[in-house]
């Protein structure tokens, strides 16, 4: 129930993790919610992002997610924090909601030239696959026709999707589980799964970000196999926007 009250009383906030490339350069951000009540303190978001799923909430959480980055992402770009992407995690619920692109368009509209708006990458997960997939590839194609919003496929591995359906999104990007970067260096079978996710990706001619890199020695691997773009703690944590401000003017 208390989170039904979150988005009146201004407890939902989000954090920035920084994503970079190859080089070592920030390219790139990925917007995460956070929840801070009085009672219950910081709830994590695999704990109440579900909980607004199952209630329908996730729309109008999503919603002011969505406007909240957008707008973080225009601040930046007037203040000099140039980046080439800017993540935003959309649930099956909120993408296939009857007003969901009319949003979108009108807030994308409003707040960002076009420049900007090519910048903007919303991660699906690939439960929204088990939905409609050809409404689900129909609202993708529009979204990117005029808007030049582009997508990733977050969590890739755990769900799901099979080739089939990576062929017939008009994906841009995709993510490897940290669930498959944490076995680096610690199993067998991880290595070989990710060194597969990587050549996917190349023959799909998809960018490819990894996340949850949190050591030296799995970042080596990712870079030894071609990955693009990495995020994780070894790099940083998630940081509210005035601690990203101050990261991004530190490394640049």
């Amino acid at each position: 129930r208390l989170l039904h009250f979150a988005l009146p009383n201004g407890e939902i906030s989000l954090d920035y993790q920084p994503q970079l490339d190859r080089a070592g350069r920030i390219v790139g951000v990925e917007a995460l919610a956070r929840w801070n009540n009085a009672t219950l303190g910081a709830v994590a978001p695999a704990q109440f992002i579900p909980v607004a799923e199952q209630t329908g909430m996730i729309v109008e959480l999503g919603q002011h997610i969505l406007e909240t980055a957008v707008m973080t992402l225009r601040e930046w770009h007037e203040s000099g924090i140039e980046l080439e992407q800017f993540s935003i995690n959309i649930s099956m619920r909120q993408f296939t909601h009857n007003d969901f692109e009319a949003q979108v368009r009108e807030l994308v509209q409003r707040h960002l030239d076009a420049r900007l708006r090519s910048r903007l990458v919303f991660e699906i997960t690939e439960s929204i696959v088990a939905e409609d997939i050809n409404r689900v590839i129909e609202i993708m194609q529009r979204l990117k026709a005029s808007l030049g919003i582009r997508f990733s496929m977050d969590d890739f591995g755990t769900g799901y999707s099979s080739l089939s359906y990576l062929t017939r999104l008009p994906l841009d990007e995709l993510k490897i589980d940290r669930a498959f970067v944490c076995t680096l260096g610690r199993q067998e079978e991880g290595p070989a799964m990710v060194a597969t996710i990587l050549n996917m990706a190349e023959v799909l001619k998809l960018k490819i970000v990894a996340e949850g890199v949190e050591t030296a020695q799995q970042h080596d691997f990712l870079m030894r196999h071609g990955c693009t773009v990495f995020q994780g703690f070894y790099f940083s944590a998630p940081l509210s926007k005035d601690r990203f401000v101050e990261f991004f003017r530190s490394r640049h």
